[in-house]
């Protein structure tokens, strides 16, 4: 179960890692980041990779075990890496922005113990956000 656990952990890791530096890429080409932001941010994806690496070797997962459980998630419907894929759908919800609502029931041993109710709003920090009715919306509207 553990070893379960941490692959799916990992998985979720990587391709939320995988989602940042798809809107990093955006960010830096909207021009909207200064030199030093850029170097930064590259430092700390590059630092991320290798903390990501050193992680998985300390749960016991291996980069093709890794590989196999987000080869599925990661693949489009022709096989190729990135067209199509979870990565691609979550990077296209943040470029045009989503709401998203959901419940989530965590349970042990099929016994329901806590609820939860989510309502976020997902928009790139760079670009305009927008209300619903896809209306900008004004800072100075309070």
């Amino acid at each position: 179960m553990q070893q379960g656990l941490a692959k799916l952990t990992l998985s979720v890791m990587e391709i939320i890692r995988r989602v940042l530096e798809r809107q990093a890429m955006r960010r830096i080409d909207s021009g909207s980041l200064v030199e030093q932001d850029i170097e930064r941010m590259g430092l700390a994806f590059m630092e991320l990779r290798k903390e990501m690496t050193l992680l998985a070797k300390r749960m016991g997962v291996g980069s093709n075990d890794l590989n196999e459980m987000l080869g599925s998630l990661l693949k489009a419907a022709d096989g190729s890496l990135g067209s199509g894929s979870i990565v691609d759908l979550l990077d296209r919800l943040l470029e045009r922005g989503a709401v998203v609502a959901g419940q989530v029931k965590i349970s042990v041993a099929d016994v329901d113990l806590v609820g939860v109710d989510l309502l976020a709003m997902l928009y790139p920090i760079y670009g305009e956000r927008r209300w619903l009715d896809d209306k900008p919306v004004d800072p100075n509207d309070k």
